[in-house]
């Protein structure tokens, strides 16, 4: 048996030379063999792991890495890598425990901090992460590592600043880091300084000469910031040259291509990037703006439902509980259109909600409450809901974006009844007498909402509409709001543009005066925004100045739109910035008309359509399994019984119609006593047994399932009900419902307890005595509701007879961070008292809770 051990750790020192030396391949085959022949021989398992660690077989790593620290809990280094491998297999929540364990074996590792810091920021705990980062660089101030880590900690969260000055801070560290020049110059971009940022693009180059990600960066801000196509595009074409695939540099040559107007070349770039990244969400969104603008609607509407991959949505993708339409039969059903993305947006689509009428049975529609008003004026046979508020019942939803695709809309085909949306009479007469008198009134609109994406480029200078302020009996009136209003101080000499007042627009309903304004006005002027569309939904004339290469909404080498027709005139840049010439062509149009020359309102003619081309399969979107649900007004019988539907953080839950209380908190918090869940999760390991009585709709059993084995009792027949659909409807775990007040407990013959949690306080003292024997036998931790604050002296006395220690737990109805990011408490300071009971002799720490007993 030692000659054996000798042998084994003999073989074991002379792989681990092999492995020095770099032989990653023979030294695993040498290891795994050595552990084959000696499989209780585990000091094998650590540089085996260190083996497939670097050769990147990380799930290998972890695997024996991990069954070493079970052996060996104590081993700083090995837990160390095995959090390395957890991280870099994306298994964050693991490396965290992994490096807590290092970080407390040893504290003043400041190596330990580093990779619990990266752990915690993998697993979104950024303050968590914040304090770890300070802490290494207490103990370690010069990393430049942790400081570049600590700097993009810094930038997830939204401290662009403060990232900079850790970027720089590593670089007095260590001035040959490409990587961190990198992340400089992207956060000064950020901040608006691209001129510095461009030349730390450059240093990163000369540090590693074709970096992707500098090049593609650099590109970035030549293209966006300077105007520099050719620069930008040499930079694009370096990255390809060396990687064919490499992904931001196929979009980003297409969006070039399309900013330059070159739509043939950008067709063959998206082709191409499609071709390699099937299912990139940033590449069907370009792809999507491409086929649209070219008029290529059958193939843009598909790459257009990737829009939902986005981030940062300005309405999150929810969970509506209901199957989505893509144009089946539903003439007996109820179809809920939903609001997605921008006020204009909403006006330029919500023209297909009459098609819809004509096809359901009945058509709601969730509109944002600053267009309610505007709506309820033109919408007929419609339920008009608020965005954000319950829903009323549906069978069957369709974002109001979908709809051309549903649809089928194409450029010669846009269902286009202008026009579909009506002022109000009595602003119209309101605002009759307000505006100037006489002239030829032109209402503008110069600024959409600077500092997006989507405003690079479209919002012109006020000052540009100047030589159509000269053009003789021409009068300009604001109908600009909120952002560039500054401009109408710094007017060029000569030049006046009248203004409403204060009241214009002031009120919660938006465009409610502008639209009222708009039908005394013989011509509107809006650049590219939400005014432009309401004008065109309102059938009033309207010019558009556009970029060179605008929104796909516009098309391309178009006067008119397609969307707008006969009332709609675009005057496009013939190149890239000129707004000049745009606005002398529409001064002179301008004049032409005031003068007489109705033609003038017109666009020219469209050009002929073209048959549409073939196109490649576009794959569905894997749109992500795990949604915030919406909130529903979801009526439905349950035996005699009415119950609404909340959507919580379980998932869309059925609760008793009657009960105002619960339904209320889940309706504006998406959860019930939570902290119930929590501090009886806190008693408990995973797998372990507990008991509720009063379960009600079953709320917390269905929580606490996930981790543990429950047995749900509830003796009122709706509520059961209501408990087992919900547990037919939504993801849980092992939970047994069951008849009963809880006085069966003992009847259940249960081989292991260890909690009772009693929802009721009537129920508190027959549990505690039907249940006496289970409690003795297995002496659980009881968690029991108060609503006194202290037990009476009956159920006091039989607590103290079985030996419990009792403490008082209160939890308050409303809590923040909540489900649903609610901050309005709906019944403010309300709280519910529970007892938390432990047996002697089992330890408790019950930090800042009143002892009773």
């Amino acid at each position: 048996m030692v000659d054996s051990q000798q042998q084994a750790l003999a073989e074991l020192n002379a792989t681990k030379a092999v492995h020095l030396a770099g032989k990653l391949e023979e030294a695993i085959r040498r290891y795994q063999a050595l552990l084959k022949a000696h499989p209780t021989f585990a000091d094998v398992l650590h540089p085996l792991g260190i083996a497939f660690q670097q050769m990147g077989r990380h799930a290998e790593a972890a695997e024996a890495i991990g069954h070493w620290v079970t052996l060996v809990p104590q081993d700083y280094d090995a837990l160390i890598n095995l959090s390395n491998s957890l991280l870099a297999l994306g298994r964050a929540a693991d490396a965290v425990q992994a490096s807590q364990r290092a970080a407390a074996l040893r504290p003043d590792a400041a190596g330990a901090h580093a990779i619990l810091a990266q752990a915690l920021h993998a697993s979104r705990d950024l303050a968590g992460a914040r304090t770890s980062y300070e802490r290494a660089l207490a103990l370690e101030p010069n990393s430049a590592e942790c400081l570049f880590n600590f700097a993009n900690l810094l930038v997830d969260g939204g401290l662009v600043e403060e990232a900079v000055q850790r970027y720089r801070d590593a670089l007095k560290v260590r001035a040959d880091l490409p990587e961190v020049y990198v992340n400089l110059a992207n956060n000064l971009v950020r901040l608006g300084k691209a001129d510095e940022a461009i030349g730390y693009y450059h240093i990163a180059l000369r540090l590693r000469p074709g970096m992707p990600e500098a090049l593609v960066n650099l590109g970035n801000a030549l293209f966006i910031h300077t105007g520099d196509l050719d620069g930008a595009r040499r930079c694009f074409e370096a990255v390809i040259a060396q990687a064919p695939t490499y992904r931001d540099a196929l979009n980003n040559l297409t969006s070039l291509a399309m900013e330059a107007g070159d739509m043939v070349t950008a067709v063959r770039h998206a082709r191409r990037m499609l071709e390699v990244h099937p299912h990139d969400q940033l590449l069907h969104t370009t792809a999507a703006g491409l086929f649209m603008s070219l008029g290529q609607w059958e193939e843009g509407w598909q790459h257009f439902e990737w829009r939902w991959l986005r981030p940062n949505l300005p309405v999150p993708l929810r969970d509506f509980g209901r199957p989505e339409w893509q144009g089946e039969d539903i003439s007996g059903k109820t179809i809920l259109i939903h609001h997605e993305q921008g006020l204009g947006d909403s006006i330029q689509f919500v023209r297909f909600v009459q098609q819809v009428v004509a096809r359901a049975a009945h058509v709601i529609l969730e509109v944002p409450s600053n267009l309610l008003a505007l709506y309820r004026l033109a919408m007929t046979g419609v339920t008009l809901a608020t965005f954000g508020e319950p829903l009323p019942p549906f069978d069957v939803h369709v974002p109001i974006m979908s709809l051309a695709r549903v649809l089928g809309v194409t450029v010669d085909r846009v269902p286009a009844p202008i026009p579909y949306l009506r002022a109000d009479p009595d602003r119209v007469d309101a605002w009759r007498n307000r505006l100037p008198k006489g002239g030829f009134r032109i209402g503008v609109v110069w600024q959409g909402k600077p500092g997006t994406g989507v405003d690079r480029g479209r919002s012109f200078g006020l000052e540009h509409l100047a030589p159509v302020a000269r053009v003789p009996c021409v009068t300009l009136i604001s109908l600009q709001k909120g952002f560039g209003l500054d401009q109408l101080d710094r007017l060029p000499d000569g030049m006046k543009v009248q203004t409403l007042g204060p009241d214009f627009d002031e009120g919660p309903d938006a465009f409610m005066d502008t639209a009222a304004v708009m039908q005394h006005l013989d011509l509107i002027i809006s650049s590219d925004t939400s005014v432009a569309h309401l004008a065109g939904a309102l059938g009033c004339p309207v010019w558009v100045p556009l970029k060179f290469a605008p929104d796909w909404r516009w098309m391309r080498n178009r006067e008119d739109s397609p969307w707008y027709p006969r009332t709609m005139r675009l005057f496009r840049q013939s190149t890239a910035g000129d707004w000049a010439s745009v606005f002398q062509r529409l001064a002179t149009e301008v004049a032409l008309l005031k003068d007489g020359d109705a033609s003038r309102l017109s666009p020219a003619s469209p050009p002929p359509r073209r048959p549409p081309l073939p196109f490649p399969p576009v794959p569905t979107p894997p749109l992500p399994a795990q949604r915030p649900p919406v909130l529903s007004q979801q009526m439905v019988t349950i035996g005699n019984q009415d119950a609404l539907e909340a959507a919580t953080r379980l998932g869309v839950l059925r609760y008793p119609s009657s009960d105002r209380i619960l339904g209320r908190c889940l309706e504006a918090d998406g959860e019930w006593l939570e902290g119930e869940v929590e501090a009886c999760a806190r008693t408990l390991e995973p797998g372990e047994t507990v008991v509720e009585v009063g379960a009600g709709i079953g709320l917390h059993a269905l929580a606490l399932s996930k981790q543990f084995k429950v047995h749900a009792f509830e003796p009122e027949t709706h509520l059961r009900e209501l408990m087992q659909w919900n547990m037919a409807h939504v993801h849980h775990g092992s939970v047994t419902p069951l008849q009963g007040d809880g006085t069966g407990i003992d009847a259940l013959g249960l081989d292991s307890l260890h909690l009772i949690k009693v929802s009721v306080d009537a129920l508190v003292l027959r549990v505690l005595k039907g249940a006496r024997s289970s409690i003795l036998q297995h002496r659980p931790c009881l968690y029991l509701r108060c609503d006194a604050g202290k037990p009476d002296q009956a159920t006091l006395d039989l607590l103290r007879e079985m030996n419990y220690r009792v403490w008082q737990h209160t939890v308050p109805l409303h809590v923040v961070p909540n489900f649903r990011g609610n901050s309005t408490d709906p019944f403010p300071g309300v709280i519910v008292c529970n007892l938390i009971c432990v047996p002697a002799g089992r330890q408790a720490v019950m930090h800042m809770l009143p002892r009773l007993l």
